[in-house]
């Protein structure tokens, strides 16, 4: 089993990614007037979720829940943070287009899915078990709304 120290290490480098999967769809938000109030839920949604990630630190120091062992490394997380930071920099660099933007999102969301991104605790307490299937319902109505929203700027885009 991981170390306290890694597992709580692993956490942070879970909410930081949710963090900042916040900071890229803020950017988006400012980018995209049409959009804004769309990318600007979406952003609250990650700060929110970046706060309840991180609060899984205190139950892994109660020692009432426990980060599967093998379940992430903390390279596949680095690795994926990078890639959120590396379209944030593209964002506020280069203006994207609003369906890159959408596509973009709609490529994290899937990837936090097929990954089974909170399916992380081998011994989920009742609470930790609502809050973690709270998550997964709220990212799944993300990569919905991104895919409605993606679907409709492909119809529209000549």
């Amino acid at each position: 089993m991981p170390s306290e120290v890694q597992q709580i290490e692993t956490i942070g480098l879970m909410a930081a990614h949710e963090s900042a999967l916040a900071e890229l769809y803020r950017t988006y938000a400012t980018l995209f007037d049409d959009r804004q109030s769309f990318w600007s839920e979406l952003a609250d949604d990650e700060v929110r979720h970046a706060r309840w990630v991180a609060g899984f630190a205190d139950e892994v120091k109660a020692g009432t829940v426990h980060v599967k062992p093998g379940r992430f490394s903390s390279a596949s997380i680095l690795g994926s943070l990078d890639r959120v930071k590396e379209r944030l920099q593209e964002a506020q660099n280069a203006e994207p287009s609003s369906f890159d933007a959408l596509a973009i999102a709609r490529k994290f969301e899937d990837d936090l899915i097929e990954s089974h991104y909170f399916e992380i605790f081998d011994d989920d307490a009742p609470g930790m078990k609502d809050l973690l299937k709270r998550l997964q319902a709220e990212t799944l109505a993300h990569r919905k709304r991104v895919t409605e929203a993606w679907e409709e700027e492909r119809e529209q885009t000549p």
